[in-house]
């Protein structure tokens, strides 16, 4: 059984032999412990389906890698391996029992290194009052700043900008994964980090979330509580096909959104921009 501890979160994975640890969630690592969320993971022929047929399944949402399905009470992600290999992996879970899930991979292919991706926690911490968000997460002074846009809008780049002006950390570059907890609203690194490698376990009071467009000058703007829901809502990928995991998803929102400031940057990749953010932050 391998743990890990995921934003405040404990995972368990009950692996098959021959799986090697994931490089990216070894700085997860934890002790045993009593899991919230836990994997039983299962391997099967490609010749034999671990699922039903997939006509039969309603196709609820795609994009290049991923297929997700629902039938009979249960929600069903095909993660594609690799273009033109047929192949895939399968996360299957029952609805309501959201502490638990199987993952079935193929018996040949034990080493893909993209099998967290078929973990499916961007849905599965919902449940938890976490938040998986497309984004840039810094540490500045002890607190995290998030810088979330489209891909190819400068996330990084303001990651980037406040590291050289102002001694930020950047903790992930990707995908962080914020929480509504008791003690307050909190972002933390997470094993999904795109092109940054930053695989950073970090937990910091989430102090301001900044949306960014580019622009030809500098400005920032307070958004409404409108605004800032619509907007993150496009970021966050809640997954509108299931009612109880959107409403988790959205009383989250709720919470991030009255709670902390958010602000949509029109900026340039320059200093001005974290200048501008930093007055507004105060």
């Amino acid at each position: 059984m391998w743990y890990y501890r995921i934003a405040d979160l404990v995972i368990a994975i009950d692996a098959v032999a021959g799986m090697p640890r994931m490089s990216n969630f070894e700085p997860f690592a934890c002790q045993p412990a009593q899991p919230d969320i836990s994997y039983r993971v299962h391997t099967y022929a490609p010749a034999d389906s671990p699922v039903p047929d997939e006509q039969a399944l309603e196709l609820v949402s795609a994009d290049m890698v991923n297929r997700t399905y629902m039938a009979d009470g249960r929600m069903y992600k095909r993660v594609a391996m690799r273009e033109g290999d047929a192949r895939c992996m399968w996360f299957v879970q029952t609805l309501g029992q959201w502490s638990q899930a199987d993952v079935y991979i193929p018996h040949d292919w034990l080493d893909y290194h993209g099998f967290g991706n078929v973990l499916s926690m961007e849905k599965t911490i919902l449940p938890f009052g976490g938040l998986m968000l497309h984004c840039a997460l810094i540490e500045y002074e002890g607190r995290g700043i998030v810088f979330t846009a489209p891909s190819q809008t400068g996330k990084s780049t303001q990651a980037s900008l406040w590291e050289k002006h102002r001694g930020a950390r950047t903790l992930n570059g990707d995908r962080a994964v914020l929480r509504a907890t008791e003690d307050g609203i909190f972002a933390y690194g997470s094993p999904w980090a795109g092109s940054s490698d930053l695989y950073i376990d970090r937990r910091v009071p989430l102090r301001a979330v900044i949306m960014l467009e580019q622009a030809k000058e500098n400005r920032i703007r307070t958004l409404s509580h409108a605004e800032g829901l619509g907007l993150f809502v496009q970021q966050s990928s809640l997954p509108l096909w299931e009612p109880e995991l959107f409403e988790a998803g959205m009383r989250t929102l709720e919470k991030i959104i009255t709670g902390v400031p958010m602000g949509m940057l029109s900026c340039l990749p320059d200093a001005g921009a974290v200048e501008c953010v930093a007055k507004w932050i105060g």
